[in-house]
């Protein structure tokens, strides 16, 4: 039977791991990024990194498994983020050139 730390424990890696679920459907269905700052999203993966260090010296699966699928989420937000700026200004550049 689980104790009441694991449990805790559990709660806090599913809640952990969803935080970042809307923040990744906004800028897919909007594929817009530019109101994330990259500092932020650095300073999280270097955050995730420390915590998941800290649970394998703890050998805590909660900490191991939620830091590492939030550090594979703000990736993937850092992609999203490069990947539309980039998007945007080929299509901006076009429909100005269209104009003329």
């Amino acid at each position: 039977m689980a104790s009441n730390t694991d449990i805790m424990g559990y709660c806090g890696m599913v809640l952990l791991t969803i935080t970042l679920i809307p923040q990744l459907y906004k800028i897919i269905k909007t594929k817009k990024g530019e109101d994330l700052s990259y500092i932020f999203l650095i300073m999280n993966i270097l955050t995730c990194l420390f915590f998941l260090i800290y649970g394998i010296l703890l050998k805590e699966k909660p900490l191991i498994i939620s830091n590492s699928i939030v550090m594979f989420q703000i990736m993937f937000l850092i992609f999203l983020k490069y990947y539309f700026s980039k998007t945007n200004i080929i299509i901006e550049g076009r429909s100005q050139f269209s104009r003329v």
